[in-house]
């Protein structure tokens, strides 16, 4: 367990629980908002319409968990990531949002999936869409532009290191609603450019998902 160290599994329920959940607000500003997620100005600039993340990246655990998951390519940890997002849904009663709704992750660069062996968004993404009976889209978007890391980056550097990052390959059927699945929301800047050009290719609404904020 990542978190008392008994053997058995990866977070035994007593570690899970001690995770604390975030409260309410807006993620991309910090400030208050009666929205899910997404103040009123940011849902405008952003062309997200609703933002549901588990926990704060601050939280020990939870930034072990992912670290793991994404640096240490331990891809089994994906469910008890997902379990822990799968709390936030049930302490908030959001179920309707999900349930067999598209899931897209946002991809990787081809040369950054060759580099990492997986995209850690894909197997989120792929696991909620199978817990809530929809289904997985992973040839909607593309990311065209290979990035520098944004862990690495200011917040500054991130906006202008995901500009025109996307491109949506083929709206081959109507799609009205689309749930944008990442590991880590930080400012906003992925998901924010990955929503702009599913707008533009006519979704009409968008909801992110995380597992951490921070």
């Amino acid at each position: 367990c990542f978190g008392c160290q008994n053997e058995g599994e990866y977070l035994c329920s007593a570690c899970f629980d001690k995770i604390e959940l975030l409260e309410n607000k807006c993620y991309l500003c910090d400030g208050e908002t009666s929205n899910l997620g997404v103040c009123n100005l940011c849902q405008k600039d952003s062309g997200i319409d609703e933002i549901i993340v588990a926990s704060h990246y601050d939280n020990e655990l939870s930034s072990k968990l992912v670290e793991a998951f994404k640096y240490n390519f331990v891809e089994s940890l994906g469910e008890t990531l997902v379990n822990l997002i799968e709390r936030q849904i049930f302490e908030k009663q959001l179920f309707s949002k999900f349930e067999k709704k598209i899931f897209v992750p946002i991809p990787l660069h081809r040369k950054r999936k060759i580099e990492r062996g997986f995209n850690q968004a894909e197997i989120l993404a792929g696991l909620l869409a199978r817990k809530h009976g929809g289904d997985l889209e992973l040839k909607l978007l593309k990311r065209k532009k290979y990035t520098l890391q944004q862990a690495k980056l200011t917040r500054e550097e991130r906006l202008v290191n995901m500009k025109e990052s996307f491109e949506v390959i083929a709206l081959d059927r109507d799609i009205i609603e689309v749930v944008l699945v990442d590991d880590v929301l930080t400012t906003g800047a992925t998901f924010s450019e990955a929503a702009k050009v599913l707008k533009m290719a006519g979704v009409k609404k968008i909801i992110c998902v995380a597992v951490c904020h921070g």
